[in-house]
């Protein structure tokens, strides 16, 4: 257990503003940033990190901000918490489906802690990775931490760590976009573009790069679903996250999108399906997204069973929008 773990030394930044937050990771290339820390702090106790400084983004002014912006859409400051992200009257009217996405991370207690910015940027997960420094040590470390040898793919050349955030494909299917400022400026990326396949460098961003908020356009005349499975009911990180949308006109519905996650090192955008959706043939759309995804043994549950619940779980989602 974590919490029976030592919490190593390290300095810790309270900058009041976003320039000063940006400052102090630009001039020590050693530091970190920490919004709520509930996965930060107990893989800090594993030894998977080992900064010595941390910058706090609790104090910065305007934050956790939640407002409208011109033309209907919303912005989501990072540091606003996943309780007052499902809690607000405006995600709840516009975008329900990120309401339930929130509501599936962790336990309640987290949720009162935990970020949505830090849960977009959440680091990726694995049964060889999130382990203790004595665990991994007795097999000569992981390539993502201190080893050479990724246990997953031990032939392969890259780390297939599983991007595990429960928030990222409902944000996705929503078109979000990621708000990102450094001392060098600020910038947008569309959140389908934030993530790598390598599990080692999952984020495409800049070290020093502060995740300021997060950019929702009006809400599409869709509907999304979210769905998770996991072992229990609370407190477990996802074996898979599926989110689909279907995208609807004066005929009924005219397309759609499905995105797997907790796969591998990004989410997984299934090709081929809006054709499918807006002809009603959703069975095969979920068997398109069978063929097309491969979970990897990055979980202690079989990657076997779960590529089987692939099909299982897009087609339960597709079913509770129909």
């Amino acid at each position: 257990m974590s919490s029976m773990l030592p919490l190593p030394s390290f300095d810790l930044k309270r900058p009041e503003s976003v320039d000063a937050a940006t400052r102090a990771m630009a001039d020590n290339e050693h530091a970190r940033l920490i919004a709520g820390g509930t996965d930060l702090l107990p893989s800090m106790k594993y030894g998977i990190f080992n900064d010595p400084v941390l910058v706090s983004t609790r104090r910065i002014a305007g934050f956790a901000d939640i407002t409208e912006t011109d033309g209907g859409g919303l912005r989501i400051g990072a540091g606003a918490t996943l309780r007052n992200v499902r809690r607000h009257p405006l995600v709840a009217e516009r975008y329900p489906a990120l309401v339930d996405a929130c509501a599936t991370i962790a336990t309640p207690t987290i949720q009162a802690m935990g970020t949505i910015g830090g849960n977009v940027m959440l680091d990726t997960r694995c049964i060889w990775y999130n382990q203790s420094t004595f665990w991994r040590g007795a097999l000569s470390g992981c390539l993502k931490c201190e080893g050479t040898l990724c246990h997953v793919a031990p032939k392969g050349t890259g780390c297939y760590a599983a991007h595990s955030a429960d928030s990222v494909p409902v944000l996705t299917l929503l078109d979000a976009r990621a708000e990102l400022v450094s001392v060098r400026g600020a910038r947008q990326v569309p959140l389908s573009e934030l993530y790598d396949v390598d599990g080692r460098t999952w984020i495409m961003k800049e070290r020093d790069e502060l995740l300021t908020a997060i950019l929702l356009p009006p809400a599409p005349d869709a509907r999304i679903h979210h769905r998770k499975l996991r072992a229990r009911g609370a407190i477990d990180y996802p074996l898979l996250l599926t989110a689909v949308r279907l995208d609807r006109g004066e005929g009924g519905v005219t397309g759609g999108r499905v995105i797997v996650s907790a796969v591998g090192p990004k989410p997984i955008e299934v090709e081929g399906v809006s054709e499918l959706l807006a002809a009603g043939e959703r069975e095969r759309a979920a068997e398109v997204a069978y063929k097309q995804i491969f979970p990897l043994a990055t979980h202690t549950w079989s990657s076997t069973w779960r590529k089987k619940m692939i099909r299982v779980e897009v087609r339960r989602a597709l079913e509770a929008i129909s």
